[in-house]
């Protein structure tokens, strides 16, 4: 009996030999590095979204965390363009890229910007027009604006 034991334990080692390699986790996929490309889609996607004057496809491309003029919160960021957007009849957005500065997991874009905003129920017409940055991070695989700062020149 021993040797019928002893037989059929060599059998089912030859057939699942033991590993003696340690199991080593699968390491975690590097995040694709943000490119100069992607930024311009980016901010394509923000000019058209913007003169669409859709607040929540607009607002999806920032951060929960966002800061516009390194002081208001998101909260505040949204209320800002809800009403600049129901108190538009259209809006004309222009942009100037100066410069992209692409990272690991962000970019730094500065420009400049004009737009022009027809108000709703007047012929009246707004100018606004001056430097901007942005700071985008990757956020969920999806590039957000994590920082925004402007200027007006009037």
């Amino acid at each position: 009996m021993r040797t019928i034991t002893i037989v059929i334990f060599l059998f089912l080692i030859s057939i699942f030999p033991i590993s003696t390699k340690a199991q080593a986790p699968v390491p975690p996929e590097i995040p694709q590095a943000v490119t100069e490309e992607e930024v311009r889609r980016f901010m394509d996607e923000y000019t058209a979204r913007y003169m669409r004057l859709d607040l929540d496809a607009f607002m999806d491309l920032f951060s929960k965390e966002a800061v516009e003029n390194r002081m208001l919160p998101y909260a505040d960021i949204r209320e800002g363009y809800r009403k600049t957007f129901a108190n538009s009849n259209a809006m004309l957005y222009q942009l100037e890229i100066y410069s992209i500065q692409a990272y690991q997991k962000s970019a730094f874009v500065s420009g400049r910007y004009a737009f022009i905003q027809s108000i709703k129920g007047s012929k009246t017409r707004r100018v606004f027009e001056g430097d901007i940055q942005w700071e985008l991070i990757r956020e969920n695989g999806s590039l957000k604006i994590k920082e925004i700062n402007y200027g007006r020149d009037r």
